[in-house]
């Protein structure tokens, strides 16, 4: 096995975290796996994985060494390229990540698009609501809602999206809609719980701000933006939505917006990567295309394209 291969093989261990997990991506045996990593360690001298019978984790040796192969791997990636008469199209894998609701409704219908128009580009998108470490991850580029207060992450702002009051038309038949900002505090809110806005709902209309604190009527806290509009949709409370996260629900009739005219102040879509230098490669173009999709005009009422903007 020669050792641009061993390093791919090691990428792909460490990324999924275990040796039968990378030997089924590769369709392979997880001995053959195993084997071929002793070989590395043994080549390099270093031990690169701490094993334990419930897990695998990467030694110090091992974290170095996957930043390296990742630079080696892609400059590699780019001469081959190169070479075959590629020079200019992109190669090699891409690391995202984005939040669940995020990626489902924006990042892979576009992603899909993206792998289309570049078929030497292989993407591997990690999906969670927590904000990861892009360094640890080895993420190429992450794709943020609301404020970045990592100051080390270079940033790209996307765009921006209204947020809005919706609820359930059984939550609004059974305890009747709010009149007046102030009214939510009589109401049940249901809350996403990595929000930035924290227990207060800041609402703005024709210049007027009014502040609701919320911590007092929120019974319902959950970590993913769907789960925030399922139990919208089921009728658990009020619930403060962004426009591209609602739209399909609010189209089939099943979320009705409350406080007409009041919504939060917008929030920001930023595309953030590590290092102090500006995007380069796929990572740059594929935040390039995003960008440039996301300001077409909508084919259909509920498109996300509609509903970022700036």
């Amino acid at each position: 096995m020669d050792r641009i291969d061993a390093m791919r093989l090691f990428l792909r261990v460490a990324d999924a975290g275990s040796f039968s997990r990378a030997a089924n991506d590769l369709g392979i045996g997880q001995p053959t796996v195993s084997r071929r990593i002793q070989d590395l360690e043994h080549r390099l001298g270093a031990e690169l994985f701490l094993r334990t019978t419930r897990s695998l984790s990467l030694t110090e040796a091992g974290e170095r060494f996957r930043q390296r192969a990742r630079l080696i791997l892609s400059e590699f990636d780019a001469a081959e390229a190169e070479a075959r008469g590629l020079d200019g199209e992109p190669i090699g894998v891409l690391r995202i990540t984005a939040a669940h609701s995020l990626a489902r409704r924006v990042v892979v219908p576009l992603a899909t698009r993206f792998l289309a128009a570049h078929p030497h580009v292989e993407i591997d998108l990690i999906e969670d609501d927590r904000v990861i470490d892009l360094v640890e991850e080895g993420v190429d580029v992450a794709f943020r809602f609301g404020d970045l207060p990592d100051s080390s992450l270079m940033a790209k702002k996307l765009g921006e999206t209204r947020r809005r009051l919706w609820a359930a038309p059984s939550y609004l038949e059974q305890h009747g809609p709010p009149a007046t900002p102030s009214d939510l505090e009589g109401h049940t809110a249901v809350l996403f719980r990595h929000a930035s806005h924290g227990r207060n709902w800041r609402l703005e209309r024709d210049g007027e701000t009014v502040e609701v604190d919320i911590a007092k009527v929120t019974r319902l806290k959950v970590s993913s933006g769907d789960s925030v509009v399922r139990a919208a949709v089921e009728g658990a409370g009020i619930a403060l939505l962004p426009d591209w996260l609602v739209c399909e629900d609010a189209d089939a009739g099943r979320l009705v917006e409350v406080l007409t005219g009041w919504q939060a102040e917008p929030t920001a879509l930023h595309a953030v990567w590590t290092g102090g230098s500006k995007l380069r490669g796929k990572a740059r173009l594929f935040v390039d295309f995003l960008a440039d999709q996301l300001e077409l005009a909508p084919p259909v009422p509920c498109s996300h394209q509609s509903l970022l903007v700036g």
